[in-house]
């Protein structure tokens, strides 16, 4: 449907992008977020920087959002 780089250019992407409530986020190994809208066009909804580096796949469940980065397990939601 589109195509869109996200990040500068050498920005890596380790971990697979994760779907819920009409969102994707793709999470880098700099430790940034991406949140996009789920749908037929492009559209940056956040860029959110955490300080630490992620390479695992953020988890979905009960609503929160599971990011493991190298030394913590941070929850995100209700």
């Amino acid at each position: 449907m589109y195509q869109q780089r996200l990040g500068a250019g050498a920005t890596a992407f380790t971990a697979s992008p994760v779907a819920s409530g009409g969102h994707v986020y793709f999470a880098t190994e700099d430790g940034e977020v991406y949140v996009i809208k789920a749908g037929p066009a492009y559209e940056l909804l956040a860029t959110n920087k955490l300080d630490a580096a992620m390479l695992a796949t953020p988890a979905i469940s009960d609503g929160r959002l599971f990011i493991r980065t190298r030394d913590e397990l941070l929850a995100f939601g209700n």
